[in-house]
């Protein structure tokens, strides 16, 4: 079997993706206070249901901001625990250091 010429499909380069960026979860200070009335009768199902959409949108913007805080809150814990831990273990190798000299 002959060997055949690579082709440009073989040598080109794989192609890369960019990287996915999610669109930005609204904060709980949204204001959805446009009056759906104008176009849409608030007292039909649909409108109904663009009220219970609209108020559970804003539910969970305010939970997402709730948990954002508890998050960093955690974060910040989190990154004290771990450089008191790194204070603790600098402090206990030089401790071993000094106790490992000789005192001549």
């Amino acid at each position: 079997m002959p060997l055949r010429a690579p082709i440009a499909e073989d040598t080109a380069p794989a192609p890369t993706h960019a990287p996915i960026v999610l669109p930005e979860i609204p904060t709980a200070d949204l204001s959805l206070s446009m009056d759906f009335t104008t176009f849409i009768d608030p007292d039909s199902v649909e409108g109904q249901k663009i009220h219970k959409r609209a108020s559970n949108v804003m539910k969970l913007a305010q939970e997402n901001e709730k948990l954002k805080a508890e998050l960093k809150a955690m974060t910040d814990r989190l990154e004290a625990a771990e450089r008191a831990a790194a204070r603790r273990r600098e402090q206990l190798h030089k401790e071993q250091h000094i106790m490992e000299e000789p005192s001549s």
